[in-house]
């Protein structure tokens, strides 16, 4: 029982921390813009702190990088736990398992992470929350796990219960996406059409989605490529972490 508390107490330590470590904003939230105070002006600058990589540079330096590396990648997906993590590195093409399952795609393919990447949720900490209240249902089940692994031919849907209000939200948010469009193309003067966008956010390729259901389902495994992140993510620093 104290396990499950300290690891309860892990998810809700400050979340804009690591931001400030790495010198950017990982989160991609407008509320780090709204610190003040004077350690907080690189991030709000959008500062990139680059390593410096040379024959001088020790190895407490080196390994300080690649544990920022691979901070910033455990926390983007909900702060994840670190055996969390580990177990989803031992699975993929960087593990000991053999696998040709990529990293990136083992992690995008979770179910709050899912949640996250196909607009359902604003943020991955509210997709993690509506997961555990069953608001989503995989295969017609509802699936109460956040870190359940979405296979290839799965179909994710809203549940009953929940359907209309994401389809509000989604209507709404779908709205404020074609204005900003408008806006960027008339600033811009390009040629761009209103009927390309579907959707509140932009979809990767492993997955299609239905609008009129709500329903998302995944037709390939996920590539190191097909994932974008708004933040820059060091892999081979991760790799070299866990080597």
């Amino acid at each position: 029982m104290d396990q499950l508390k300290i690891r309860q107490q892990s998810r809700h330590k400050p979340r804009h921390k690591i931001s400030y470590q790495v010198g950017y904003n990982v989160w991609g939230q407008k509320k780090v813009k709204q610190f003040y105070r004077r350690k907080w002006s690189k991030v709000r600058r959008g500062h990139v702190m680059v390593p410096k990589f040379s024959n001088k540079r020790s190895l407490k330096h080196l390994f300080g990088e690649r544990l920022r590396s691979k901070q910033v990648l455990r926390k983007m997906y909900g702060k994840l736990t670190e055996a969390q993590f580990q177990t989803t590195f031992d699975q993929s093409e960087f593990g000991y398992s053999k696998s040709n399952q990529s990293f990136k795609g083992l992690l995008d393919r979770r179910f709050d992470a899912f949640i996250y990447r196909i607009g359902f949720a604003k943020t991955i900490f509210k997709a993690r929350q509506d997961v555990l209240h069953g608001s989503f249902k995989i295969n017609g089940k509802v699936i109460r796990s956040p870190s359940y692994i979405i296979n290839v031919g799965d179909f994710v849907s809203p549940n009953e219960n929940v359907w209309k209000s994401i389809y509000t939200s989604f209507n709404n948010r779908l709205k404020l996406r074609i204005e900003r469009n408008k806006l960027s193309r008339s600033s811009n003067k390009s040629n761009l059409q209103d009927s390309s966008i579907k959707l509140p956010v932009p979809l990767p390729r492993y997955v299609e989605f239905d609008f009129r259901t709500l329903t998302a389902m995944v037709i390939e495994n996920p590539h190191q490529n097909d994932i974008p992140y708004r933040s820059k993510i060091n892999l081979k620093l991760v790799r070299e972490f866990y080597k």
